[in-house]
């Protein structure tokens, strides 16, 4: 058991190491679900939490979804961070989550909203989740098939920036059950995550492992591709700040300017604009983006681009503004 929990806690401290995630005196939040991956997380960290001369608390959410399964890996996951000596806190989700669509979505946003409050209530300033380098895989892989652009195919981040840190984003799933299993922590499955309704199930069970018949090391492969995406967006974003410095110097976007530039960026540094003024880039997709493009390339006429969270973009004679509306308007034939 040392030589794998030695060889897992190396790969942990060179990840919080190589991308900052962690500075002494750190409070972190670890947030455990009672599955493997999560209970491996907190294993690691309260191993190197004296020579990172870090603090921990464990922090659990309950969605509430899953009846007495719910309630176990609750009881699991507390009884993980006492064998570990590590303080134990939990929420729940509100217990109309499963009404309406989209659940996954909604109830990760809830899940980490929670989480959040969690950190804030017990002076933490970092949350640690358990992504692992299957799970980065997944995700370029899930992104590739839904046709995502080159910053989606940055996937998961190891740091962002709202104090959210994955540890173990360069450690393989089996390494990370194998360690939890032999030190002893029980831990618990969530039957879910092999429903095959779900895309990351069938990517999981059925994509990567064809394509690691082809290609062995595929799952670092998608990671090195994500970490070149992120890398390049860093790059790309910094030369769109600088264009849009003379562009739009007044905060509005000069059409004439604009059109003068290839087509291919045109798209970039209208969304690279948007976020600038304020619009979310979590909610802000390539639609929106082209909507915009509408408007500067039409001749003549009035008409808006209506933007998520109440975002509105409009022409002004030769420049493009965007600002909040109060009210909802109907939309234009530019947003279609």
């Amino acid at each position: 058991m040392y030589h794998s929990l030695a060889a897992l806690l190396g790969i942990v401290q060179h990840s919080i190491r190589s991308q900052a995630m962690l500075a002494p005196g750190t409070r972190v939040l670890v947030a455990v679900s009672g599955g493997p991956d999560s209970t491996g997380l907190l294993l690691a960290l309260a191993r190197l939490q004296r020579k990172l001369g870090i603090e921990l608390v464990a922090a659990h959410i309950n969605h509430r979804l899953r009846g007495t399964d719910a309630e176990l890996d609750e009881a699991c996951a507390a009884e993980s961070a006492a064998a570990l000596g590590v303080e134990f806190v939990r929420t729940e989700l509100p217990a109309d989550l499963a009404s309406g669509g989209n659940l996954e979505a909604r109830a990760r946003e809830l899940r980490y909203a929670a989480l959040r409050r969690l950190a804030a209530a017990h002076g933490c300033r970092a949350i640690a989740t358990g992504h692992t380098l299957d799970d980065q895989a997944e995700t370029v892989i899930m992104r590739l098939i839904r046709g995502s652009s080159g910053r989606g195919l940055g996937a998961i981040r190891p740091r962002r920036a709202d104090g959210v840190i994955r540890p173990l984003i360069d450690c393989r799933r089996a390494a990370v059950e194998a360690v939890v299993r032999q030190a002893g922590l029980r831990y618990r499955i969530d039957r879910s995550n092999a429903d095959p309704r779900f895309l990351r199930t069938q990517v999981r069970e059925r994509v990567l492992p064809l394509l690691a018949e082809l290609n062995p090391s595929i799952a670092r492969t998608c990671a090195n591709l994500a970490a070149a995406s992120r890398a390049e967006r860093q790059i790309v974003s910094a030369w769109a700040d600088a264009q849009l410095a003379a562009g739009a110097a007044d905060g509005r976007l000069d059409v004439a300017w604009l059109m003068q530039l290839g087509p291919a960026v045109r798209p970039l540094l209208v969304r690279r604009w948007l976020l600038r003024a304020g619009v979310a880039a979590r909610s802000l997709t390539a639609r929106h983006a082209q909507a915009v493009l509408r408007l500067a390339e039409m001749a003549r006429g009035r008409a808006e681009a209506h933007l998520p969270g109440g975002w509105s973009a409009r022409r002004v004679a030769g420049h493009l503004i965007v600002e909040r509306v109060r009210s909802v308007r109907r939309v234009a034939s530019t947003t279609s």
